[in-house]
């Protein structure tokens, strides 16, 4: 009876053990996605995330358009403010626990009839995790 109570505990640390190790990781991955880097805040609303995705697009070098018509990221923000309804965001938390900010920017003005979209995934911290950028057909 002895040997069976302690092949139980054995058995008991060895299935235990990986789900402890998963849930510590999982801990430590969404605390790092959702921690700011120095300079970085933690976004807090909606129009927070809307101005710090309008910087970041027209900052980050990395973030290019799929199509050569768009025109420069800088005049696409400044033709924002000429559009009603031009932005939106929604927070969401993924299944690992990291907050994901979704914004979406879309102009239109008389000056350039056909609008243009820019899709923008942002960290908690206004990090861009994925983005897109179209225009409307002619």
């Amino acid at each position: 009876m002895r040997k069976m109570f302690r092949l139980r505990n054995v058995f008991l640390l060895l299935v235990s053990l990986p789900l402890v190790l998963f849930v510590g990781y999982l801990i430590e991955f969404a605390h790092r996605k959702n921690s700011c880097a120095p300079g970085d805040h933690v976004l807090q609303s909606e129009t927070d995330a809307i101005e710090v995705a309008k910087r970041k697009f027209v900052e980050k070098p990395s973030v290019r358009f799929h199509s050569g018509d768009f025109g420069s990221a800088s005049a696409f923000v400044d033709a924002l403010s000429e559009t009603e309804n031009c932005c939106s965001a929604v927070r969401s938390v993924t299944f690992f626990l990291v907050v994901v900010w979704d914004v979406q920017l879309y102009e239109r003005t008389a000056a350039r009839p056909n609008g243009r979209a820019a899709h923008l995934f942002l960290s908690n911290c206004g990090t861009i995790f994925d983005y897109d950028s179209s225009t409307d057909a002619e």
